[in-house]
C-alpha cells in the first residue's frame, strides 16, 4: 500500500466527551492538530460531476439470507452534478459507496445528501447510512461509527441519530447515541476522530447551526468510510418495496486528516 507522509500543522485541539451525547459550543470550530495540508486533501475530495472509480467501490451487503436471496443493486448515476440514487421496487436494494482509501489517526470528514422521505409506506424502510468502518482482519468484526437518517415502514415520523456498533453487521453491540425527529432532509452530515474518540454532528442548510448527536469511544484504528441508501434494516425479513425511493449525494469533503492509506493499483 501506498502511504501519504503526515505534515504537522499548528492548530488548536479540540477534545470531546467520551460516550457522551450533548452540546458542544461551536462544532464548526472542530479542528484536528495533525493533518496533511488542504493541498494533500483535495484529490480525495469529490463533488461527484463523474464517478470517480479511484477513490469509490460500489457498496451492496445484505444481513440475512432472507435479503440475500431477493437483492437487486440500487440504481447509480451522476446527475447535475450529484450521486442520484434509487432504489429498486419488490425486493431489497441498496446503493452507495465504499472508499479505496483508508483514513488513518485524527480526520474530519463530511458529506451532503438529500432525501424526500415518501407518506404512507409499511412494506419498507427509507434509509441513508454514513459511516467510518473499522479496517479488521475479517470482513463483519471492525468497530463502526455512524450517522443514519431513517423512516420506518409504518411510521408517520422519521429521525436522524447516531451510533456506535462493536462488530460489524449484525455481530456487535449496538450503542445508541442521540436523535432528533427530523422532516426531509437537505443538509451535511459529519464525523470526526480525535484519537479513540469519535463524534457525529450535523446541519441542515436551513438551520446551517451544526447539531451535536454524540461522541463515542470507539477504535484509532484504521478505518473506511462509506455511504449507503437501501430499503431496508438489519432485521427485516420480508418486503414488497411497491416503490422506488431516491436520494442524492453531493460534495465529500475531507476537511483534516493525519494520513491517508491508498489500495494498491
Amino acid at each position: 500500500m501506498k502511504k501519504i507522509n503526515v505534515l504537522i500543522i499548528g492548530i488548536f485541539l479540540v477534545a470531546f466527551p467520551a460516550f457522551f451525547p450533548g452540546c458542544v459550543a461551536d462544532k464548526a470550530s472542530l479542528k484536528i492538530e495533525k493533518s496533511l495540508p488542504q493541498s494533500k486533501l483535495a484529490y480525495y475530495n469529490d463533488s461527484f460531476d463523474k464517478l470517480r472509480t479511484d477513490l469509490w467501490e460500489k457498496a451492496g451487503y445484505t444481513y440475512n439470507k432472507a435479503q440475500e436471496a431477493n437483492f437487486k443493486l440500487a440504481k447509480m448515476q451522476i446527475k447535475d452534478g450529484r450521486l442520484w440514487v434509487q432504489t429498486e421496487t419488490g425486493c431489497f436494494s441498496k446503493g452507495g459507496l465504499a472508499s479505496k482509501f483508508t483514513l488513518r489517526g485524527d480526520f474530519d470528514i463530511q458529506l451532503e445528501c438529500r432525501i424526500d422521505f415518501l407518506e404512507g409506506i409499511y412494506d419498507m424502510d427509507q434509509y441513508i447510512n454514513f459511516l467510518v468502518i473499522e479496517k479488521a482482519k475479517a470482513f463483519g468484526t471492525g468497530n463502526v461509527v455512524f450517522l443514519r437518517l431513517l423512516k420506518k415502514g409504518g411510521r408517520d415520523f422519521s429521525t436522524i441519530f447516531s451510533g456506535y456498533l462493536d462488530g460489524y453487521l449484525d455481530k456487535g453491540r449496538f450503542h445508541r447515541g442521540d436523535w432528533s425527529k427530523i422532516g426531509n432532509f437537505d443538509g451535511t452530515l459529519r464525523i470526526a476522530r480525535i484519537g479513540n474518540k469519535i463524534t457525529t454532528i450535523y446541519r441542515t442548510k436551513k438551520d446551517k447551526q451544526w447539531e451535536d448527536l454524540g461522541t463515542f469511544q470507539s477504535t484509532s484504528n484504521d478505518v473506511g468510510v462509506g455511504f449507503v441508501l437501501q430499503n431496508f434494516i438489519s432485521k427485516r425479513a420480508s418486503i414488497t418495496a411497491k416503490a422506488p425511493i431516491t436520494a442524492t449525494f453531493d460534495n465529500f469533503r475531507i476537511n483534516a486528516a493525519e494520513e491517508i492509506i491508498e489500495e494498491e493499483i
